[in-house]
């Protein structure tokens, strides 16, 4: 339990259902659909779409989605919603044209949306509601306006110049030239036009026709290599998850080419370690999560890709011998110097989460990965292109170099956990472009290896080895940041949060249902 005398959010407790997004009008969206007699799965799309409204800067009908999905009583599936790279983005192209590095803001950073494809089939697969009534609300705010949150506000201000480039995107998405301040109105209404075609004829409308032909010479005009044939052969992928134990529970990740395996190699190496005598905020903590971070991120940088380009081996990745050898890697006096573990960049995202009350989870993560994407708009449907295709790398026979029709290396993942009834007893997400495989990691280690509740877990402060630095919020204490500096770590204070998350947990004996959400953020948890 938290101490109340500090600051801070209380658990949030409900016995039918529960919802926890980044944004209050999307947490309200999710649960009024449930009480409309909607499903987990319903209730996600809608919010999801709600917040490709009124969170631009990190989520948005141009970008991606994951999602692992248990429906009470089945096995937990994998859906994998990322896009595709263009059929003429080949690594021949870019080293002919002298191209080394996907730039944030190029049109060849744009890969095929894949997300609005990803909630048709998983509505059809899962929903209940008619798939039009999902999007009425967001329909509503994209015309209408919603006031802008402050965590939203300050993302918004820091894209400014990267809006101004685009001339759409600053007629859209700024204005007077500025972006909206937080408590002021703002609206979308050639988006609100897109969604509400979306709505009417589902994934059909994006994928065919005058939206993606609109989006089409968007891209081109800039010189993108984008096709409509391009995005007519975007596809969801639907598949089973990749568990792994854990405290005789079972650790659910999408397979590549998410990166949600390293969650699981995570794990297993945290669980060799005796944190008895280790108290959540000691050094000796924050060093093993960094040295391990160090080493799981090698294998991520160097191994996974789109694994319809190159064999990836999963269960040999999660064999024992390997996480041993891994281990022997890991010293607890000094720091491990990596130089095969530096990512191709970190962007941002959002998560959400919804149990529904026949405890059918939905654990759910969308993005437009950098802030504000790409920051190129479509001209006429207000769709803002993420910015995915820097995750490529450029070099010929690496697992994660470009090709046509691939999809990159992701940094996007959902989390679940089933006890050993097959039953979901948490869903789970933490955002933050790179961090999300150590904020998992992070979360379940406070819930399971320091008996923290699941708000007190997500409120824990944290650190994330990135690039040759120790990234660490200022709550961290300084005998702690002294400690690890002595050791060799390169300590870098973020004038900022890192990620954010959600989480529900299932109490099954009690028959309660346990909310949390990052106050790093502008969401909440909510239930009835």
């Amino acid at each position: 339990m938290r101490k109340i005398y500090k600051p801070g959010r209380s658990n949030v407790l409900s016995n039918n259902a529960m919802v926890a997004t980044s944004q209050p009008l999307s947490s309200e969206e999710a649960l009024n659909i449930l009480k409309k007699g909607g499903n987990a799965v319903d209730a996600a799309i809608a919010a999801s779409a709600v917040l490709a409204v009124i969170e631009p800067g990190s989520t948005g009908i141009g970008g991606d989605c994951f999602s692992i999905i248990k429906m009470n009583g089945k096995n937990a599936i994998s859906v994998n919603g990322s896009g595709i790279a263009p059929q003429k983005a080949t690594f021949e192209f870019f080293k002919n044209n002298k191209i080394n590095k996907i730039d944030l803001s190029s049109p060849h950073s744009v890969t095929i949306p894949g997300a609005v494809d990803a909630w048709y089939e998983m509505h059809k697969k899962f929903g209940k509601l008619d798939f039009q009534e999902l999007f009425f609300t967001a329909e509503k705010y994209a015309r209408e306006g919603f006031p802008v949150h402050e965590v939203e506000a300050l993302s918004w201000k820091q894209n400014e110049e990267k809006l101004k480039k685009n001339e759409f995107s600053k007629k859209v998405f700024l204005i007077n030239n500025a972006a909206p301040k937080f408590g002021t109105k703002f609206n979308n209404i050639k988006l609100a036009n897109t969604l509400k075609e979306i709505g009417k004829k589902g994934s059909s409308a994006f994928y065919k026709g005058q939206i993606a032909k609109d989006m089409v010479n968007s891209l081109k005009n800039l010189g993108g290599l984008h096709t409509e044939e391009d995005f007519y052969n975007q596809n969801t992928i639907f598949s089973e998850t990749i568990i792994s134990k854990y405290k005789n529970n079972n650790i659910h990740q999408c397979p590549p080419n998410g990166p949600g395996i390293v969650v699981n190699l995570m794990m297993k190496l945290l669980e060799k370690f005796d944190w008895s005598n280790i108290h959540s905020d000691d050094s000796k903590r924050y060093h093993i999560q960094s040295e391990i971070t160090k080493i799981c991120f090698e294998i991520k940088e160097e191994i996974l890709g789109d694994p319809k380009f190159s064999k990836i081996d999963t269960n040999a990745l999660l064999n024992n011998d390997l996480i041993n050898n891994l281990l022997n890697k890991i010293s607890l006096d000094s720091v491990y110097k990596s130089k095969k573990s530096y990512v191709t960049s970190h962007p941002e995202t959002v998560y959400l989460t919804i149990v529904d009350e026949n405890l059918n989870a939905v654990s759910f993560i969308n993005s437009i990965c950098h802030g504000f994407g790409s920051g190129i708009c479509s001209e006429n449907t207000g769709v803002l292109f993420q910015n995915r295709g820097v995750n490529f790398r450029i070099e010929e026979n690496h697992p994660n170099c470009i090709d046509s029709y691939k999809r990159p290396l992701h940094t996007i993942i959902p989390g679940l956990l089933t006890n050993e009834l097959n039953e979901c007893i948490f869903s789970f997400g933490v955002m933050g472009g790179q961090y999300q495989p150590i904020g998992q990691s992070h979360v379940l280690q406070n819930i399971f290896d320091f008996d923290m509740s699941i708000q007190e877990a997500i409120d824990a402060p944290r650190s994330f080895a990135l690039n040759g630095k120790l990234k660490v919020e200022k709550s961290i204490k300084n005998s702690t940041l002294n400690d690890l500096s002595n050791i060799g770590h390169n300590i870098e204070i973020s004038n900022n949060s890192i990620g954010g998350g959600q989480g529900i947990l299932i109490d099954r004996e009690k028959g309660i249902l346990i909310g949390g959400s990052d106050p790093r953020k502008d969401g909440l948890a909510i239930g009835y």
